[in-house]
Order: structure tokens, then C-alpha cells, then sequence
């Protein structure tokens, strides 16, 4: 399913991008040739401006100022002088330039064209402009001088044969350039895009791995009541009864568990979940939970010790209760995973204005690839199987509470061997859901 949504998300990415580039491309094409149009003209009037002071200062001119001025073949000049043509102009132009000539003449009788001056003097009479004809397209001046009683008339035709044939590689050259561009996108949408959905597919699996632990959780007390009330029914036994009933009551424990801890993670998660800030001495709560779970601690020949650090007042803005829940859900896992005889430690510390909240044990610890997964919904190392009091929630359920409170949790390995947790605080700054109700 993924895989049809990548390849339709990386195609939309894809033509997308490739619309944009070849926008930008065609706007770059435009100011380019633009530019070098530009140029031609500059270069075609810089060109007759030259011919129109030679022929008004010169006394007479030559073939070899003649041929100089034409430049290639592809340029025309024909040159008028009282209506007659002059003897160069016979002799150097063909049959099919006198025809261009021609046509442009008649050109010229049809289209009225403003007159174009180069130079401020009123002498000189010259019009500008472009003319194509089958594929052929030049720059054209008609130009008049006016020079003692005799009146110099010259055409002038500037090809632009290699300027459209620059334009032309120009525009291949750029057009290739988007073509190779779309194989480099689309290799960037693909991996833009499966980097994108990556989330989306985590979120799936989660989902997935939810759907089978819950289905297995809820299973399970569901086959023990299942089988219980069947025991009861056709052979009742009052030894029986009563064993059965608390095996029951276990199981719906458990099951209470899993629903409080999914209501809680999920209220947490979308902020629905209701916090009551007031200034808490954390000093004074952790001697609170240290009280609590200390005899607890005992049954399971365990040593549970606080340890208070510093000089600092330790008051902070939270809410208790959320507060205590997050440094139990510590404290549980950390005497469900300590082996009997080995210690467990609260301390709590301030530095930096910022408070650290610790619970250390001397357990079986946590491998580096799993302190990156066991905030995770449901996650549980291997060795943790066999505690079925967890479900995988509670580090969930403490991380939501300690981000709620503008803080954070992590893991690091106890010297010695085991798992040291810390909760960061921020010193008496307002979490971000103080206004929550």
C-alpha cells in the first residue's frame, strides 16, 4: 500500500518540481535570448552608424571598404546614388540579392515606417527594422544622405542567421538540461518522499503491533474467565471456586491496567489530559514515594535509598500527581528488573536551573539499541516478557508527562552494570500546558 502511495507521491513530487524548473528555465531563456538580440542590434547599429558617416565624410569610396562593410556573404549593402545604383553595388550583389532588394522596396512602399536617426543631424534620414523572408531573417536599414546636391541612398541587411542558430543550440542545450533534470528529481522525490512517509509507515507498524498486543493482552483474561466460568458451571467445587475467582480478579486487574494506561496515554498525547500546576517541593515528594515503596522494596530483598543534593529549595511549578506517577512508573520498573540483593536509588540534584530527578538501579540493564526504543507505545525488551504487569506504557505515559511539564527523560547505564533514569525539569518556568483544564 505504501509502496503505490510513494510512487504516486514521488510522481506528483516529481512533475511538480519539473514544471518549476523548466518555468525558471524558460525564463532564463527569455532574458538570455533577449540579451543577445540585444547585442546583434547593438553590433547592426554600430555597423550602419559606421557606413552612414564613411559615405557622408568620404569623397568617394572603394570595393575594398565595400566588401569590408558587407563582413560575410550573409550581409547585403546596396548603395543609391541620385536613384541610380552605384557601380559597386552592380558589380558585387547577385541576381537573388537585387531581388531581396527588390522586395524590400516594395516592402517599403507598403509599410510606413518611422523614421530612425543615429545622429542628430538632419542630413541623414534612416529606417529601422526587421524583415524575414522564407527562412531567411535580417536586420534592415534604409538609410538617405543628403551630401552637397547629390542624395546617397543604401540598404543595409544584417542576417541573423547566427543568432537564431545560437539561439536554437541555446535552447537544446537548456531543454537538456531539464531532461537530465527530471531523472535527478525524480531520484530526489523518491527519496525526499520515502523519507517523508517514513513516520507514517512507523505509525502503521505501531498501530499493527498494537492491534496484536492488545489482542493478545485482552486474550488472555478472556480464555482464564472463559474457562473459569465453564469450570464453574459443570463442576462446582468450592477449592476450585475460590482459586478460579482469584485468578480471575488477577486478570481483570491487568486488564483495568492496560485500559487506565491506554485512556492515560492517549489524554496525554492529544493534551485533553488535565494538569493542576502549583509550586511542589520535589525533595519533599520523592521522601513521599520513598516512603511508600520502601517497604515494598524490603519483600523483594531489595535496597531502596534516597539521596537529597545541594543547597537548592527544589520548589517547582507541576502537578503532583502527574509528577508522582511519572517518578513511580520509574521506581516500579526499576524494582520489577533489579535482581533480589542488588540496590535501587532515588536521588535528586539541581544544576544548571534545572532540577534532575534519578532513579538508579543494579539491574539487568538496557542494550544501546533499546534505550533508543523503550520510550516507544508497547515496546519491551526480551528479557522483560516474563513481567506481565507491564505492558510496554509506562515510559510512554512518563515521557508525555515530563515533556508536558517543559521537560524530558532519559536513560543512561549505571556504573557497575543496570539502568540510570533521569527526569529534567526546568527551574520554576511554566510549562507550556499551564493553561490546559
Amino acid at each position: 500500500m505504501f509502496h503505490k502511495v510513494q510512487l504516486k507521491l514521488s510522481f506528483i513530487c516529481c512533475l511538480s518540481t519539473t514544471l518549476i524548473v523548466l518555468v525558471i528555465i524558460l525564463c532564463c531563456l527569455n532574458v538570455s535570448e533577449k540579451k543577445m538580440y540585444d547585442q546583434e542590434k547593438a553590433l547592426f547599429l554600430l555597423k550602419i552608424n559606421t557606413i552612414s558617416s564613411d559615405l557622408y565624410l568620404s569623397e568617394s569610396i572603394d570595393i575594398n571598404w565595400y566588401i569590408r562593410n558587407l563582413i560575410t556573404n550573409k550581409n547585403i549593402l546596396y548603395i543609391e546614388v541620385n536613384g541610380t545604383p552605384a557601380t559597386l553595388s552592380s558589380l558585387i550583389l547577385s541576381d537573388k540579392d537585387f531581388s531581396l532588394i527588390s522586395d524590400i522596396k516594395k516592402y517599403l512602399q507598403n509599410k510606413e515606417i518611422n523614421p530612425y536617426n543615429l545622429t542628430n543631424s538632419s542630413n541623414i534620414n534612416q529606417k529601422i527594422f526587421e524583415y524575414a523572408l522564407d527562412n531567411q531573417k535580417f536586420l534592415v536599414s534604409n538609410t538617405k544622405l543628403y551630401k552637397s546636391e547629390q542624395e546617397i541612398t543604401y540598404i543595409y541587411l544584417y542576417s541573423l542567421e547566427d543568432f537564431y542558430f545560437n539561439v536554437k543550440n541555446q535552447r537544446i542545450l537548456f531543454f537538456g538540461i531539464w531532461f537530465f533534470s527530471i531523472l535527478i528529481l525524480y531520484l530526489f522525490s523518491h527519496i525526499f518522499t520515502l523519507n517523508a512517509l517514513k513516520p507514517v509507515i512507523q505509525n502503521d507498524e505501531k498501530q499493527r503491533h498494537f492491534i496484536a498486543f492488545a489482542s493478545h493482552e485482552l486474550r488472555s483474561p478472556l480464555a482464564v474467565f472463559k474457562t473459569g466460568l465453564s469450570v464453574l458451571k459443570n463442576k462446582p467445587d468450592p477449592q476450585k471456586t475460590k482459586r478460579i475467582f482469584s485468578l480471575m480478579e488477577n486478570e481483570m486487574s491487568r486488564m483495568e491496567r492496560l485500559i487506565q494506561d491506554l485512556l492515560c496515554l492517549t489524554k496525554v498525547e492529544n493534551a485533553k489530559l488535565n494538569f493542576d500546576f502549583e509550586y511542589v517541593n520535589l525533595a519533599d515528594l520523592l521522601k513521599s514515594v520513598h516512603e511508600k515503596y520502601v517497604t515494598i522494596a524490603k519483600q523483594k530483598n531489595i535496597t531502596l535509598s534516597l539521596s537529597i543534593s545541594g543547597n537548592c529549595s527544589y520548589d517547582c511549578l507541576c502537578d503532583r500527581q502527574r509528577m508522582e506517577q511519572a517518578i513511580i512508573i520509574l521506581l516500579d520498573n526499576a524494582l520489577s528488573y533489579t535482581p533480589s540483593g542488588q540496590n535501587v536509588s532515588l536521588n535528586i540534584y539541581c544544576s544548571h536551573k534545572k532540577y534532575y530527578i534519578q532513579v538508579i538501579d543494579t539491574g539487568i540493564g538496557i542494550s544501546d539499541s533499546d534505550k533508543e526504543k523503550i520510550f516507544d507505545k508497547f515496546y519491551q525488551v526480551d528479557s522483560s516478557r516474563k513481567h506481565k504487569e507491564h505492558f510496554g506504557l509506562g515510559l510512554s505515559i512518563a515521557k508525555e508527562i515530563c515533556y508536558s511539564h517543559g521537560g524530558k527523560i532519559s536513560v543512561n547505564d549505571t556504573k557497575g552494570g543496570g539502568s540510570t533514569f533521569t527526569i529534567t525539569l526546568p527551574l520554576r518556568k511554566l510549562p507550556h500546558y499551564k493553561y490546559l483544564s
